[in-house]
């Protein structure tokens, strides 16, 4: 019977892992999101993966389980312990409806220098100094500042917010 599974890709090869899938008669659904950022004052939009290095795959394991395996791009079919990880239908249905109504992510930019808060995470609460975004924009630095010490940690960019000292 088939079902859902998840599939990890190879790095970066998500869209012609999926591809590749689909021509050996696979089912495959890789959600993707336009990715909205500003280069040197420039809007710019990319379509990227919304669960990066991931894919989801429909056939039946005990047959197909080798022709998705040792299909070109696939790193692995995901597994817990002994038991393929499957996937609920409407699970992807939901993503899919979700992706319909708002398919852009846009994240905020910030500037060298603007205070920001940690909003989740180990570090939430803390005040921050933002210093710089890192590639592909989901991940940020920012410099924590101590009373003996300064140091940079790597966040999600989701994690944080400006900060103002009147509020």
């Amino acid at each position: 019977m088939d079902k859902w599974y998840a599939v990890m890709a190879k790095p970066r090869q998500e869209r012609s892992t999926a591809l590749t899938l689909e021509q050996a008669g696979i089912a495959t659904y890789y959600p993707e999101v336009k990715e909205s950022f500003s280069v040197r004052g420039r809007k710019q939009v990319r379509l990227s993966g919304l669960f990066p290095g991931y894919l989801f795959a429909r056939f039946d394991y005990t047959s197909q389980y080798r022709t998705v395996s040792y299909c070109r791009g696939v790193k692995k079919i995901v597994i817990f312990g002994q038991t393929p990880a499957e996937v609920d239908p409407l699970f992807l249905e939901d993503i899919r409806n979700k992706l319909k109504e708002h398919d852009t992510i846009s994240f905020p930019a910030f500037c060298q220098g603007e205070m920001v808060r940690i909003m989740h995470g180990p570090l939430a609460g803390i005040k921050a100094v933002f210093d710089s975004s890192l590639p592909r924009k989901e991940r940020v630095v920012v410099l924590l500042r101590t009373l003996y010490y300064q140091s940079r940690a790597v966040v999600q960019v989701s994690d944080i917010e400006r900060y103002s000292e009147a509020v």
